[in-house]
Formats: C-alpha cells, structure tokens, sequence
C-alpha cells in the first residue's frame, strides 16, 4: 500500500466559481430596489419595506434572505434588518461613498460576458463597435462609479510622484482624466499646481462636478475631444497621467499616444500610467488577466500590457527610465521619465 499525504481533490473551487453570478445578481437586485438606502431611512423591516415598495410579499422575503445570505444585510433578533459597516458606506444612495454607479456599470457587463464565447470566437467586442455618442455615454456614467475607489489610489499614487514635497508648481496633464481624480488628488497636494483634463465633453462635465465638490475650480482647464486625435503642445508640462486607459486604446493606440506624451512634457518631466499589469509571462493568476478578458469583450483593440511592454514602449518613444511600483493590490504605477 502506498501512503500519501496529499489533500484530496474536491470540486469546491469549480462550484464555487460556477454558482459566483448568484452573489452579484443579488447585489443588483438590492441596488435596483434601493434596499440598503431604504434600511439606512429605518425602513428596517419586511413590513416596513413592503410599505414603500410595490413588491410580493414572498418576492421581497426571499430577497432579503438571499441578502442575509451573501453577507449584505444582518438580521437581528427583533426581526428588524441592519446593514454591514461597508454596505452602509459605499451602497446607501446620497452618500459621498456611493458606488451604485460601479454596481450599475456591472450589471451592465453581465450581459456582455455572457457571450464570451462569440468574442472568443470573432475577436471582437459583443455586440460590434460602438459609435462615438455611445462611447461617451459610457465613459461618463463609468466614471462616476469609479471616482470613490480610485481617490484613495490616486492619493497614494501623488505621493510616489513627491507632488508637494519634491515636485512643486506643475503644469499637469489628466489624460482621459474621467472624473478629474488623479489630479485631484495632485492639486490638493501642491497648492501651485494647475491641471488640465482631457476627456469628451460629456465626460468633462462630470469631471467639472467633482472638481468643484473639492473646490478646485480656478486651478482646472478642460480640453474637450477625442485624445487620438487631438493635439497637445509641446512641453508644456511637468506631469502628465494616463490613468486606466491603456488597456482600452489597444497597443497601437497606446504607442501612438505615449509618442504624443513625450512631446508634450517639459525636459525631466514625469509620465505616469496606472494600470492592471500582469507578470512579463502572463503567468500568475490574479485579476489583471482577468481584466484582460473584459477587454476581449468590450473593445476592438484593448487587452492587459505587461511591464516589459510598457518599458518597451516607453523608451522608443522617448523616455530615459521607467519604474513599476504597486500602488494598490493588482494596480500598478508605471513611471517615466524624459
């Protein structure tokens, strides 16, 4: 008889994967009836509920289960609901941590992953190319929802720069800046640095919305139009970013842009990319592969570069040294300078 000491095999981990849509399905049904702003009202309980919402009653009973299931709601002895502290901050509507947007912009994706196999098969995005009016439809409602999860990021990544200790009254460059986060997050670092957005015009309003929330308004100017098309003086700038959008442009584009960046940056001036990068071999599991498969499914070009890309690309275009650093968990900081 042979021993062995080795585990044995159990399915769990497919089975976990397999029944994973039923986590999110819930979570978008507790967004779409505003269950979680209700509790945080003291709508707190089924009766209570059922008061403000035209809902089955078996319907609204079997969801808030289904919410005390997966983690999203307590429920107390006094038959009365009570939410998590991370549900209560970031999923109750009119907060400043709201993240509906995000839970919205997923739900919207369902769909599309769900037809990963035809995007496999074609190499192109579900549902074919999207004009410009759709493009930026897109963009300006995405943005909202990331605009809270990326703050805290976009904090730490103005450290790494030494914005308002080593690097004082920058000229600084938002590319395809969204909601104007990251250099948001520069300008209330350095009080002498201005910034300059560019995005499409509807996504420029929503960055003008967030600017004025931090009271930043007379250090902004906006470029509305289309970055691969648009032109950028030359070496006007001390900083530029390019946060969360060299995945969506493809490799091409990127270069192209990356190209236009070095231009555009003043002698010893810094580019900053933010993105999901993976290992050189694509080799370790982890969320930036997975992003990667998001990419297949909603863009014509875009996909997950690795960090010898990005050196790659960067010193052709230009830049003397390039530097990768981890800024959050499976987000990473690319910087070069020229």
């Amino acid at each position: 008889m042979t021993l062995t000491s080795e585990k044995a095999l159990t399915s769990d981990r497919i089975q976990e994967t397999l029944y994973a849509f039923t986590r999110s399905q819930i979570l978008f049904a507790a967004i779409d009836l505003d269950i979680f702003s209700l509790i945080a009202q003291g709508y707190n309980t089924h009766e209570a509920m059922l008061g403000q919402l035209n809902l089955d009653e078996r319907g609204l009973r079997i969801l808030l289960n289904g919410l005390v299931g997966i983690g999203f709601l307590e429920a107390n002895r006094d038959r009365t609901y009570s939410l998590p502290g991370d549900v209560a901050k970031f999923l109750v509507k009119n907060t400043d941590a709201y993240i509906g947007g995000m839970v919205h912009h997923c739900k919207r994706l369902y769909e599309n992953w769900s037809m990963l196999t035809d995007a496999v098969s074609s190499g192109q995005p579900v549902g074919g190319a999207q004009s410009l009016a759709q493009l930026e439809t897109y963009f300006s409602e995405l943005v909202k929802g990331l605009y809270v999860s990326n703050y805290p990021t976009a904090q730490k990544l103005s450290k790494l720069l030494g914005i308002g200790e080593t690097a004082r009254n920058l000229e600084i460059l938002d590319v395809a800046g969204g909601s104007a986060v990251w250099s948001i997050a520069m300008l209330e670092r350095d009080n002498g640095s201005r910034a300059t957005v560019i995005d499409f015009p509807s996504v420029t309003h929503v960055a003008e919305h967030y600017v004025a929330q931090h009271k930043l308004e007379d250090r902004y100017t906006y470029w509305a139009g289309d970055l691969e098309e648009m032109e950028i003086p030359d070496q006007a700038f001390d900083v530029a970013v390019m946060a969360n959008i060299c995945h969506t442009l493809g490799p091409v584009a990127t270069q192209k842009a990356l190209q236009k960046l070095a231009k555009s940056l003043k002698s010893g001036g810094k580019l900053a990319i933010v993105d999901f990068v993976p290992d050189n071999r694509r080799s370790s599991p982890g969320w930036p592969l997975i992003f990667g498969v998001n990419m297949l499914i909603t863009t014509p070009e875009g996909d997950v570069f690795t960090g010898a890309e990005y050196e790659k690309w960067l010193k052709a275009a230009g830049f003397k040294s390039v530097a990768l650093q981890e800024v959050e968990t499976e987000v990473t900081a690319i910087v070069a300078d020229i």
